[in-house]
């Protein structure tokens, strides 16, 4: 652990409770929305000039997010009965055949392809086909299917999609390429203290299994909801260069 799970805690019923509106002589009022839970990680002494420094990984959360993937977010690129089994699911799909009409088409249409959807999700076998077509442009976006530890896009043939599927909600993108800062979604406000915390840790012990020093390179941590202000945790300014 990079903290003590008490401070965590700390914040983040402080970052949960900054996003209600509250004024004096009205009832507490709460968004119609379900805010986002973010971490906010900053980093010091790290030189990120150096590839081997550098964080670009999705991690699978303990707990899923409600709705961060939705169908609508996701395309598949498949084949065979896994094409037809996931078009049945309401899941957007391209085949070779489609790649290929694509590839006939201008960048225009490739880049808008690439844009529509959040997240792609590769046969392995179909992943060259992917790559001649869409690659530049998934590229661009950070968006190109990436096979474990980096990633999660990458599927086999004969996967089976009833246990893969569930798992996409769990999936989050965490970056440290071009400054010390990391930040990214944990949660939804609607989710338990108890799971927003189990997420929170794991990816505080992911980011120190993967800084040079680990502890010793967190600068700070904060935590915030969507419209909610930041709230540090406390113990991790401790030792900090200022």
């Amino acid at each position: 652990m990079i903290l003590n799970e008490k401070e965590v805690q700390k914040a983040l019923e402080a970052a949960l409770e900054s996003s209600v509106i509250k004024k004096e002589g009205k009832p507490d009022k709460v968004r119609k929305f379900d805010e986002t839970v973010d971490l906010i990680i900053n980093v010091r002494d790290v030189d990120i000039k150096n590839p081997n420094n550098r964080i670009d990984n999705e991690i699978m959360l303990p707990h899923p997010i409600p709705n961060n993937l939705t169908k609508k977010d996701i395309c598949f690129i498949v084949k065979d009965q896994m094409e037809l089994d996931l078009k049945e699911a309401g899941y957007a799909v391209l085949n070779q055949n489609d790649l290929s009409n694509l590839q006939k088409k201008s960048k225009k249409e490739k880049k808008a392809t690439a844009k529509k959807y959040k997240y792609f999700v590769a046969r392995a076998d179909l992943m060259r086909d992917l790559a001649r077509v869409l690659a530049q442009f998934l590229g661009q976006q950070g968006k190109m299917p990436r096979p474990q530890p980096k990633g999660f896009g990458i599927i086999r043939p004969n996967e089976d999609l009833q246990n893969f599927l569930p798992k996409l909600n769990h999936i989050v993108k965490i970056t440290m390429k071009k400054q010390l800062m990391m930040q990214l979604k944990v949660g939804k406000k609607s989710q338990s203290k108890e799971e927003l915390q189990d997420n929170i840790n794991s990816v505080l012990n992911f980011v120190e299994g993967h800084l040079p020093m680990g502890n010793n390179n967190i600068r700070s941590i904060y935590i915030k909801t969507t419209m909610g202000k930041p709230v540090m945790v406390q113990e991790a300014k401790k030792g900090a260069k200022r």
